[in-house]
């Protein structure tokens, strides 16, 4: 008898069978590469979709914030506004802004005035995100409209309203104080008398259109609780302080971290508001660094100077949050 060799096993009867070793001929979606790590094809698509974006985001502020920089180091007046010459002083502007009394000051006051905002901010917007919860479904709707609509309102069209309901003559607040009979405040003058009072006003108008925003995210994060942790601190009796302070806070820290910085960012540059109310005054009493800059390079025609004012405040910014997203990563609240 002829003794016949079993053939090796090929194709399906091989996947039937034992499994077969890779060979080169084999055109699987991966290949092993010579030290047998398998090699993927790289997926540009995402990348060729964000482009677009990407160039525009580029195009609207990368191109500025150059310009910036460039005219920070430069003499830039009138002069060479209309001669079209270039004169370049180095860090001379630098150097007046941070010798200038003027300038520290409303750093100061940008600083203490967007703590004040942050603090107002996430306390009426937390109280407001937990009365939301308590309420019916038809209420909150109605109350969540109203806050979209706050929220939706142009800076400018919120600080002519409040311009108006705090007017020296007419003005909605100074009527009602005096009809409750709280003074005679008919003619009073909440933003051209004192800086503080203006602060206040200015203060309380941010708030209210910053709180819609951080209170339906607080409300969106506390759907997302789970209640029963709730439940089970009740049963080891926290009260309503303590449910607060170990489950509320602590569920929502990533989202208010988020809000925080969010607001250090906003706050810091408020522009309009401020200057449709007081214009930096009372005698330079609400001045911020986005108002100096502003008075320093389009009253004065310094725009060298208000270039390099607004670099100090961007780098101010920057530093804040950068601190602030590296405290909320070491905790593990962001990753």
């Amino acid at each position: 008898m002829v003794a016949i060799e079993p053939k090796p096993l090929t194709g399906a009867s091989a996947r039937r069978g034992r499994p077969i070793d890779p060979s080169p001929g084999d055109h699987g979606p991966a290949r092993r590469g010579p030290v047998g790590r398998l090699r993927t094809r790289f997926d540009w698509m995402p990348y060729w979709l964000l482009a677009p974006s990407a160039v525009l985001v580029v195009l609207l502020v990368g191109y500025p914030i150059v310009r910036l920089f460039e005219t920070s180091f430069q003499v830039f007046d009138l002069a060479q506004l209309f001669s079209h010459k270039t004169i370049w002083n180095g860090v001379d502007n630098y150097k007046t802004i941070f010798t200038s009394t003027s300038f520290w000051d409303s750093v100061l006051r940008t600083v203490l005035f967007t703590g004040a905002c942050v603090v107002g901010t996430m306390v009426v917007g937390m109280a407001v995100a937990l009365m939301l919860g308590r309420l019916s479904k038809v209420v909150r709707g109605g109350l969540s409209i109203a806050l979209v609509l706050a929220w939706a309102m142009p800076p400018i069209s919120a600080a002519i309203v409040w311009q108006w309901l705090f007017a020296s003559q007419y003005g909605v607040v100074d009527w009602i104080l005096t009809e409750l009979h709280l003074g005679t405040l008919q003619s009073f003058d909440w933003t051209g008398q004192n800086a503080l009072l203006a602060f206040v006003v200015i203060t309380m108008m941010i708030v209210w259109q910053a709180v819609p925003f951080v209170a339906l995210s607080l409300y969106a994060g506390l759907t997302q609780v789970p209640q029963e942790l709730y439940e089970a601190a009740k049963v080891d009796g926290a009260g309503a302080w303590e449910l607060f302070r170990r489950v509320t806070v602590p569920m929502l820290s990533p989202i208010i971290g988020l809000l925080v910085i969010l607001s250090v960012v906003w706050d810091f540059n408020v522009f309009t508001q401020i200057w449709v109310l007081t214009q930096g005054g009372p005698n330079g009493g609400t001045e911020t660094i986005g108002i100096w800059s502003y008075v320093t390079a389009f009253t004065g025609s310094q725009f060298g100077l208000g270039a390099a004012a607004s670099v100090v405040s961007m780098i101010l910014v920057a530093i804040m949050s950068f601190y602030y997203v590296r405290i909320l990563v070491r905790s593990g609240e962001v990753r």
